[in-house]
C-alpha cells in the first residue's frame, strides 16, 4: 500500500498559519442540516494541510483560516467554510 505524505512549515508567529497549496478544488455544500465536502485529490490534500498547520503546537488557541467561495481551495458556487483549532483545547 502507498503511504501519502504531507508536511506544513512549522507555525511562525510573525507569519501565521501556513498551508502551502497545490491548487485543488473544493466545494462545501450544506445539504439539509450536513455539511458535504467533495473536492479532487489535490484540494482534500489542500485541506487536510491547512488543518495541519492549525493543529501545530505552537499555533495559539483558537486559531483559524477562513474561506470564502472562489479562494482557493473553494470553488466559486461553494459555501464558506471555516477551520479552527478549539480555543478550549491543549
Amino acid at each position: 500500500m502507498n503511504e501519502i505524505s504531507l508536511s506544513v512549515p512549522p507555525y511562525d508567529p510573525a507569519v501565521g498559519v501556513v498551508a502551502p497549496a497545490e491548487g485543488g478544488s473544493v466545494t462545501v455544500e450544506i445539504v439539509d442540516d450536513s455539511v458535504e465536502i467533495f473536492g479532487d485529490p489535490a484540494g482534500l490534500r489542500d485541506l487536510a494541510r491547512m488543518l495541519l498547520a492549525l493543529s501545530d503546537v505552537r499555533a495559539p488557541k483558537g486559531a483559524n483560516i477562513h474561506l470564502d467561495a472562489g479562494i482557493n481551495p473553494l470553488d466559486l458556487g461553494s459555501a464558506s467554510l471555516m477551520l479552527a483549532s478549539d480555543p478550549r483545547a491543549r
